[in-house]
């Protein structure tokens, strides 16, 4: 049995579903296909299929990882993106397939890009503050007030856009819903909007994860 990990993209439109039905929707791509795929033994057999880092809802996402496996170990890889994309929605494309190296528990960071409506000056001003606080939900369901200035430090300007990393491993994660909802506060009487794109997922070294 060959363990596989895709690295697929989700973009337009799509980035409206949940990371449950976009779990379907790959298991049920993979059922389209001829791929030797493994699946589950009992009663509801279905493809063995996870992700490495959940994708927010409404965020999009450039190097997104899907782990699945094969029946044959030997089974030519290089044909597996092929047959996916030719069954996926639009939206959904798979990038690159190969044998899973890290372990999910290995992802660490992701690299985000923020598209703001409001001026390059409000984020400035935000950068510039000793503190940044926002509201986080606990595991408990209670609001809790952080400070997430230290999560922000690499913060920095890109073409048209914010670009920043933050962490996102189980042990600490920060979404960058709460960045968004400090510059809010900032700006209280105009409508901020963000399209947030997921450049890339960072293992503990800072290397991409594959």
């Amino acid at each position: 049995m060959l363990n596989v990990r895709v690295i697929f993209a989700k973009t337009g439109t799509v980035r409206y579903i949940s990371h449950l039905d976009l779990s379907r929707t790959m298991a049920r791509a993979l059922r389209r296909t001829d791929l030797p795929v493994w699946y589950t033994e009992g009663f509801n057999r279905h493809p063995y299929v996870t992700f490495a880092a959940p994708l927010s809802l409404g965020y999009e996402g450039l190097h997104e990882a899907m782990d699945f496996r094969l029946e044959q170990d030997d089974y030519p890889l290089e044909q597996v993106c092929p047959k996916l994309n030719a069954v996926l929605p639009d939206g959904l494309r798979a990038l690159s397939a190969a044998p899973a190296v890290a372990k999910p528990g290995d992802v660490a960071f992701a690299v985000y890009r923020l598209y703001l409506s409001c001026p390059d000056e409000l984020v400035e001003q935000l950068l510039t503050q000793p503190q940044i606080t926002a509201e986080k939900r606990t595991k408990s369901g209670a609001m809790k007030t952080i400070d997430i200035k230290p999560y922000v430090q690499q913060m920095r300007r890109g073409d048209g856009c914010w670009e920043v990393t933050l962490p996102i491993s189980s042990e600490n994660s920060l979404n960058p819903s709460l960045l968004l909802q400090a510059l809010r506060r900032l700006q209280p009487d105009e409508p901020l909007t963000a399209r947030v794109v997921r450049q890339q997922i960072l293992d503990k070294e800072g290397r991409p994860f594959r």
